[in-house]
């Protein structure tokens, strides 16, 4: 899927600034003990290379330190690794690791963990949830205890962002039942389907011990409501899902402060249906959307507008798309006018070649079990209903829904994507099995290809410029937003600075309550 993004993005990386598991333990305090209470789904295994829920990974976050944490940005930030450098044909990544590290046992920390853990990811495969993140790297060349070359199959513009899976240590053998990590925390007691002790570790090597002493986590079956959690005061903090939200409530005591996250919402066209061939078209219907009203009533407030798959906290945003994404009733009228339709008795109709008024009418295709979906394509239909147009929602179930898709069987859709940190595009030329749209066209391949060389901020950043502007040209889709993420918490919690999408609990070691 991610073949046409391909070459290294050195940027911020190459300019960087520099126990056992037991059978009882503590039942965690509530989040006014002074001590911090998350919770987690009960984990199948506590080895990290095994997760697969979010909220387990969250909290093995803290435990495990990785080579590189994305930033609020999308930037690489420094983490167990120090510095890197490129070779000229993008192909081998140079590492040099900080010294000093150790894993939670007492053993050094060394490039042959890291050799370790890619080994055992690609071993896992697909069932491993970072396996992903290693398909661009042939090999790992260990050079010595601190400095390792990874080899790539081909350049990747957006490697170094997808390096921030949790290195495990290679001399243990045990990690199903215990954790044994280098992160700022370390497993104090673990008691399975209960709860689990974290105590802070005071030789971190990678920051600033933590300031609170332990963390405690509540072991939650699946059923059960982790924000509601929070607002009942036995939890502290949680990342929870909209869809939680939604039916939540604020509490007295509780607070959600908003992160970015790479979910994408958008509306597709069908650029071979008879409808959309016009980019006049296409730009008509982006005009007449209310994108703040979708994000408000469909979303409920979680998400930022945006037009181009790009997401608006990223470096690469261009930060100006002009004015297409806000919404102009009248210009979409004027692009319409420029097709030959005119307003007839409230409806926007044009004369055929037959001499009969044929009436504008489009349709849009949604899956009738997303909810969110059925609301933005009802708020569409609204928005085109001011300027005359008549648009029929097709709601089918999710595998109709898909199908037609593949098939090319529609002319509008309302779909959302989850990008992964190398931000790939592929899918806007056909070549993943999103919908077949029949978008062709040399200059996004140019655009596109042209991400391959860059090695600077300034040379990537003016390739994805280059990207969005051909887009917003071609507009083969109207990005409705990109959604926020949601971390729920007693109000009582300071000291959460701008959390990013990677290791939401990153700066957990400056939490305090007051």
């Amino acid at each position: 899927m991610r073949k046409v993004l391909s070459l290294v993005l050195i940027i911020s990386l190459l300019l960087m600034t520099a126990c056992q598991p037991s059978d009882g333990g503590e039942e965690p305090g509530n989040a006014g003990t002074g001590d911090f209470t998350l919770a987690m789904r009960t984990p199948e295994s506590l080895d990290p290379l095994r997760a697969k829920q979010e909220s387990a990974v969250l909290v093995f976050d803290l435990v495990y330190d990785s080579l590189v944490y994305v930033d609020r940005e999308m930037r690489p930030v420094p983490y167990l690794a120090e510095s890197c450098t490129i070779s000229p044909d993008g192909l081998t990544i140079s590492f040099t690791l900080h010294d000093g590290v150790l894993w939670h046992d007492g053993a050094a920390f060394t490039a042959q963990d890291v050799e370790h853990t890619i080994g055992r990811i690609r071993s896992l495969g697909e069932s491993c949830i970072y396996y992903d993140r290693i398909q661009y790297i042939s090999h790992v060349n260990v050079r010595d205890m601190l400095h390792f070359d990874l080899e790539l199959i081909s350049p990747h513009v957006m490697i170094l962002n997808l390096l921030d899976f949790p290195i495990v240590p290679c001399h243990r053998t045990d990690l199903e039942t215990t954790m044994v990590g280098t992160g700022q925390y370390k497993l104090e007691t673990y008691t399975p389907n209960k709860n689990m002790t974290l105590l802070k570790n005071e030789s971190w090597a990678i920051g600033e011990a933590p300031s609170m002493e332990r963390i405690y986590v509540k072991m939650l079956e699946e059923s059960a409501d982790t924000a509601n959690m929070v607002k009942i005061g036995e939890v502290t903090a949680v990342a929870a899902s909209i869809d939680t939200i939604g039916g939540l409530g604020i509490g007295e005591n509780m607070q959600i402060t908003h992160y970015p996250s790479l979910e994408y919402a958008f509306i597709g066209f069908n650029l071979a249906s008879t409808s959309f061939a016009s980019y006049k078209m296409r730009y008509a219907v982006s005009y007449a959307m209310d994108r703040s009203r979708m994000i408000e009533d469909a979303f409920i407030g979680y998400g930022t507008p945006c037009t181009v798959p790009v997401p608006p906290n990223a470096y690469l945003y261009i930060g100006e798309e002009g004015d297409i994404s806000v919404r102009d009733t009248e210009k979409a009228k004027s692009l319409l006018y420029e097709e030959g339709y005119n307003i007839i008795d409230g409806k926007m109709c044009r004369e055929t070649e037959e001499g009969e008024t044929q009436t504008l009418s489009l349709s849009i295709l949604v899956n009738e079990e997303n909810s969110r979906r059925i609301k933005c394509a009802e708020i569409l239909r609204a928005n085109l209903e001011e300027i005359g147009v008549k648009l029929e929602v097709e709601a089918v179930p999710f595998a109709t829904y898909l199908e037609r898709l593949q098939n090319g069987e529609f002319s509008m859709y309302v779909g959302g994507c989850k990008f992964s940190a190398d931000l790939s595009y592929d899918f806007l030329l056909g070549a993943a099995p999103v919908a077949k749209n029949g978008y062709v066209s040399e200059d996004m391949n140019e655009a596109l290809s042209n991400l391959l060389p860059q090695r600077t901020d300034e040379t990537v950043r003016a390739a994805y410029v280059r990207f969005q502007e051909v887009f917003l040209r071609d507009l083969p889709m109207a990005g409705i937003c990109f959604l926020d993420g949601a971390l729920v918490h007693t109000s009582f919690l300071q000291g959460i600075e701008a959390p990013a999408a990677s290791k939401l609990y990153r700066n957990i070691g400056k939490w305090y309550l007051a």
